[in-house]
């Protein structure tokens, strides 16, 4: 009775091992956006690097939205886009990255808010 229990026990930690490397070789990659910080304020053209990380496998690319929209699909490292806030409307957006690979899922960049500003600033005159 005991050798049947440790072999099931064997057997269970043995699919269990493998259960946990086919989950961790199918995780997504996780891509990060630098250039851009959370809740900040842009205007003009804003250079965007992803940065690709927890990937073992080939790449693909790299597709950056905003609000999104595709703004570009990146097919090569470094993953670099600027992105002119001259064609978005003042106020708040988001950023996100979608990282294509090989073999995996594909992964999500954290979503970054911010907010555009471009519009010149006005004072009011008052007559007097």
């Amino acid at each position: 009775m005991r050798l049947v229990a440790c072999v099931v026990l064997l057997v269970a930690v043995a699919v269990l091992g493998v259960v946990l490397a086919v989950a961790h070789a199918c995780s997504p990659p996780i891509g990060g956006i630098n250039g851009i910080t959370e809740n900040c304020s842009v205007s003009g053209t804003i250079p965007l690097q992803v940065e690709v990380k927890k990937i073992e496998t080939t790449v693909r690319g790299v597709d950056l939205y905003v609000d999104g929209n595709l703004v570009e699909s990146i097919n090569q490292a470094p993953y670099r886009q600027e992105v002119d806030t001259t064609k978005l409307r003042d106020g708040d957006h988001k950023v996100y990255a979608k990282v294509r690979a090989l073999a995996r899922p594909d992964g999500m960049s954290p979503t970054i808010s911010f907010k555009v500003s471009n519009a010149p600033e006005t004072t009011d005159e008052h007559e007097q």
